[in-house]
């Protein structure tokens, strides 16, 4: 092979390299410290609240129970910001190898309840689906997080 080639090869294996290094590190990144989320995102009604938002409100789940996972019986208020995640600054700790550092937050806001996905790796599902954009979730609604399944009770 000439030797303009060799160098190609290797200026290529080089760029590969950076690239799943910059990869890795945005990972690292995102699981650390999550990722900002715009107000306009959340899609949250500032002010006083409606009539419509009063009576959702009277409607809204009590409760977040662990259905299934190693913390399964569990049970947390809803109403405060919950942070769900494993870092002991979390107000629902996962010690799951699945679960990220900060992986989820549910909040109350606009009279439902809100949960979004923190950029973790491995993914919020709600009723089995995905999230990827923050999502209204009510009574009746499961949430998977690693291997720890919840459900929000009145």
């Amino acid at each position: 092979m000439s030797e303009i080639v060799v160098l190609g090869l290797k200026l290529a294996f080089l760029a590969a390299l950076w690239l799943a290094i910059l990869f890795v590190a945005a990972a690292i990144r995102t699981d650390v410290f999550g990722r900002k989320i715009s107000t306009a995102e959340l899609q949250i009604a500032d002010g006083q609240p409606t009539r419509k938002q009063l009576k959702a409100a009277q409607k809204l789940p009590k409760k977040l129970k662990i259905t299934h996972g190693p913390q399964a019986g569990t049970t947390l208020p809803l109403g405060e910001p919950i942070i769900i995640g494993r870092a002991d600054d979390c107000q629902l700790v996962l010690n799951d190898d699945y679960v990220s550092t900060h992986h989820a937050r549910i909040s109350r806001g606009g009279g439902y309840d809100i949960i979004e996905d923190l950029g973790s790796t491995n993914g919020t599902f709600v009723n089995n689906q995905r999230i990827t954009v923050p999502t209204q979730i009510g009574t009746g609604d499961s949430v998977r997080i690693g291997q720890s399944t919840m459900l929000l009770e009145r």
